[in-house]
């Protein structure tokens, strides 16, 4: 079986709903199975992989998972550089290596995937 190439686009902040979760768990089943998955943080998606997040008791914490990405096969990262400016983030925010992209450059990227599944 040829492996797909599929995009997951995070635009829901974290604990906001369950949003980054299943994508999150999406994202690493794909690369279980050995899917050419990637990773796109759009709007306030950008806090799904925001380091040094602290959480309520009682919710779970993705942050390490998203920490594990690299781990899993799950090598292309990106992040809009807007939302990054918009919510005074940069990519040394970020908890693990990511790409920054612009506006411009997303529809690209997007059209490079056979699936795209948006949280």
């Amino acid at each position: 079986m040829n492996a797909q190439k599929l995009m997951l686009v995070f635009t829901s902040a974290p604990y906001s709903n369950s949003n980054g979760q299943e994508a999150l768990d999406v994202a690493l089943i794909g690369a279980a199975f050995e899917q050419d998955v990637s990773l796109l943080f759009l709007h306030d998606g950008v806090f799904q992989i925001k380091a040094g997040q602290q959480t309520s008791a009682g919710i779970k914490q993705t942050t390490k998972a998203f920490a594990a990405v690299n781990d899993f096969g799950i090598d292309d990262v990106y992040v809009h550089d807007l939302s990054l400016i918009a919510r005074g983030l940069n990519t040394e925010d970020m908890m693990v290596d990511v790409k920054e992209i612009d506006t411009k450059a997303i529809s690209s990227l997007l059209n490079q995937h056979d699936r795209v599944l948006t949280f």
